[in-house]
């Protein structure tokens, strides 16, 4: 699906060249001043392209800017170290490195616009980027339930992730000032295996009890 959204063939074959150089320089200004500074005329002035050859291979800026991210932390990989705890706390620890760059820092909060009224980017944010980090958890959450570490044995994961990742994004997007680092990593992780651990954490049973 995001091969055919921004890799789609229209007229004459596209320069690899003009698109190594437009990477390039949405990436040198999304490093130094953000998303806000990424315009179609600004990218193309930089490279000495046209409007016409931006978007024969971009349909916004949003698209690149993307692109530019997942180049760098688009492989999220799958982690076994035989503990529940380690594992959330690798798959944590790679996802506050990512999120505390400059590159993501600067732009991912400026990009949600895009990303919450833009279907094409949106599933290109959330296939790409969310859903393989999503699913690496459902894999650890799974293991650790055949080696018997987890209780209850079902348990919402969907709900763990939301706890892990949504935790990273509220400091990254909120003006709270509050640190995200290894701590908080650590944090959001022990809280997480509680409530995978613990019968009397369970959100099912915890939501059971306000009714």
């Amino acid at each position: 699906m995001y091969r055919n959204m921004i890799t789609k063939q229209e007229g004459r074959p596209r320069n690899p060249a003009i698109s190594q150089a437009l990477r390039q320089a949405a990436e040198r200004r999304m490093e130094a001043d953000g998303f806000g500074s990424l315009t179609v005329d600004g990218l193309v002035k930089e490279v000495g392209t046209t409007r016409q050859a931006f978007y024969r291979r971009y349909s916004r800026v949003s698209v690149l800017a993307l692109e530019v991210i997942l180049t760098r932390f688009g492989e999220s990989n799958p982690v076994d170290t035989g503990s529940l705890e380690a594992d959330l706390l690798k798959l944590q620890r790679d996802d506050v490195s990512m999120m505390t760059t400059s590159l993501v820092r600067k732009n991912l909060p400026g990009m949600f616009e895009d990303i919450r009224t833009i279907p094409e980017v949106c599933a290109i944010y959330f296939e790409r980027l969310i859903l393989p980090r999503r699913q690496n958890v459902g894999r650890v959450i799974d293991n650790a339930a055949a080696r018997g570490e987890v209780n209850p044995p079902h348990v919402d994961a969907e709900y763990i992730c939301d706890l892990m990742f949504g935790a990273i994004l509220s400091r990254l997007l909120l003006p709270t000032g509050l640190p995200v680092d290894d701590h908080f990593a650590r944090e959001t992780v022990a809280t997480a295996v509680h409530i995978l651990t613990c019968p009397q954490m369970s959100v099912s049973s915890i939501a059971a009890e306000g009714r």
